[in-house]
């Protein structure tokens, strides 16, 4: 029985481009004896063919299964899918993360009209800070800095932030900074060397929703207003400075930018 080119694209949803490139790598031997010259694929091709597919689905390139359908030992077999199971672990890791920072997003979005400029008192969170004089001070730094790209790079779990300096929360003057926030708890998700942060902790931490607007101060300054005059009364303690955590931007119906974001103090009774 043999088996058209056509047909066997159709099943497995390739182009016959790709059926003719698998056969130029040595992974298919379709039949081209045929007056026609048409190729003809065997049920030993149709294995392979699933074979590689399943292969493919499991990260393997086709270098890598050209060496496993030709001369690949057992110890090797099992060397080689020990790392794409590594490989799926990571993206596994990186997943929960992403989908777990969604989901702490979507809530606090859904319930934006009541939380927003509303500060709460939350349990404590941990988050690592990096910071800077200015937004440009920033990106000059990023040829020096590998850190800075493998920050930038995990965007989806790491954000901007605006940091509050310690002193500014003891009711010092001290100029709000710009930065990068990591929190703790996508750790295992961020390659990063965190030992070149700081870490921003506490017990217990007043939380508030805002919405950014330019300059970014303007937004800023109400918020941690309204943050302190609820330390204040609620005799909480700042122990450690604060930052800010963006969770959403777009642009709205009627053409508006919006930017909402969360302000986070570490406190103490």
């Amino acid at each position: 029985m043999k088996i058209s080119i056509s047909a066997l694209s159709i099943a497995y949803g390739l182009t016959p481009e790709a059926l003719r490139y698998y056969e130029e790598k040595g992974l298919l031997s379709p039949d081209r004896t045929s007056a026609s010259g048409f190729r003809r694929f065997s049920l030993a091709d149709v294995q392979r063919l699933g074979i590689i597919k399943s292969l493919q689905r499991q990260g393997f390139s086709l270098d890598e299964i050209k060496r496993i359908m030709t001369s690949c030992p057992l110890p090797e077999l099992i060397a080689m899918m020990d790392e794409k199971r590594a490989e799926f672990r990571e993206q596994l890791t990186l997943s929960r993360a992403i989908y777990d920072r969604m989901t702490a997003g979507t809530d606090l979005l859904r319930d934006s009209s009541r939380l927003c400029m509303v500060p709460r008192l939350c349990e404590g969170c941990a988050a690592y800070l990096v910071d800077f004089d200015s937004v440009a001070a920033l990106w000059a730094s990023v040829p020096k800095m590998p850190l800075l790209k493998d920050l930038i790079n995990a965007l989806p779990l790491t954000s901007y932030c605006t940091i509050i300096p310690f002193a500014r929360l003891q009711g010092g003057d001290a100029a709000l900074r710009t930065g990068i926030v990591a929190p703790a708890e996508f750790m295992a998700a961020i390659h990063a060397d965190f030992s070149q942060m700081r870490m921003a902790a506490g017990p217990r931490t007043v939380r508030m929703v805002f919405e950014l607007r330019p300059p970014v101060e303007g937004s800023v300054v109400p918020a941690l207003a309204e943050a302190m005059h609820f330390v204040g009364e609620h005799h909480l303690m700042p122990i450690c400075e604060g930052y800010t955590r963006q969770y959403a931007w777009f642009v709205d119906a009627s053409g508006q930018q919006r930017h909402f974001a969360e302000l986070v103090l570490p406190v103490s009774s």
